[in-house]
């Protein structure tokens, strides 16, 4: 890789709009992975133009980084984090619950939504570089209430609720830097589509039953058979056989 988690710089902010956001306005002065972690954000972004609830405790972070590869392949970063991001959660709540990646871009625990990530590019004015900045938000300590009355919506849930051992913000951010450090050397730039088997194997079974929205207020139901070799999904409908590369999908485990 062009560049290593293990040199990152890392700034604490106490409240700010957004950290992407904050990110962007200080882009010119990046040159190597940054970090902005902000106690509290009070215009959070997600993905499709939502909106993040950010609630006191919780993990709310961007990290800015200039990778090499094509703009076309930039998405697959959104798999690299979510492994990493797994990695970190499993190592820190009780043996046997259930956790998984959701396509494409949220971590579930026990099929409650507990982590989302949030990826953009950016082109650093007056150099021919490309930087992507990829937003995590986990729910650590507490969980914001969702709306109930829709088909397909996932309950929110808390990395709290499912260890016995104190989590707080400082702690979670240096195990996960370190999954990502470690991730490094296992998935290297040039093939970074290798980090897709990782991905899959900490997702839901192939065979899964999926909900799926395209187009807003339609939706449809079909099987899981997995991911092809850009990152989408792959779902077998009463019409055939179908791939997906944006979107909303809802598994039931």
């Amino acid at each position: 890789m062009s560049y290593s988690f293990q040199d990152s710089d890392v700034i604490w902010l106490k409240t700010v709009d957004s950290t992407n956001e904050e990110i962007k306005r200080r882009v010119q002065h990046f040159s190597k992975p940054t970090w902005i972690i902000a106690e509290q954000q009070t215009n959070g972004k997600g993905r499709n133009g939502n909106s993040w609830l950010s609630c006191e405790g919780n993990f709310m972070g961007s990290v800015i980084f200039f990778p090499t590869i094509e703009r076309s392949c930039l998405h697959l970063y959104g798999f690299f984090f979510g492994v990493a991001l797994y990695n970190t959660i499993k190592k820190i709540v009780k043996e046997g619950v259930d956790i998984r990646l959701k396509w494409p871009n949220d971590l579930m625990i026990d099929n409650g939504k507990v982590a989302g990530i949030l990826l953009e590019s950016i082109q650093i004015s007056g150099k021919n570089i490309v930087g992507l900045i990829v937003g995590v938000g986990v729910n650590l300590k507490s969980s914001p209430r969702l709306r109930s009355d829709l088909e397909c919506r996932y309950d929110a849930h808390c990395v709290s609720k499912y260890t016995n051992n104190r989590i707080d913000r400082s702690s979670f951010f240096s195990k996960f830097n370190d999954e990502l450090i470690l991730l490094e050397p296992n998935i290297l730039e040039q093939n970074l589509r290798s980090v897709l088997n990782f991905w899959q194997a900490r997702s839901y079974d192939k065979g899964s039953k999926v909900k799926f929205s395209i187009k807003k207020g339609e939706i449809k139901t079909g099987t899981f058979l997995g991911l092809d070799e850009l990152g989408g999904l792959i779902i077998c409908e009463n019409t055939g056989i179908k791939k997906i590369y944006s979107g909303d999908v809802y598994f039931r485990s």
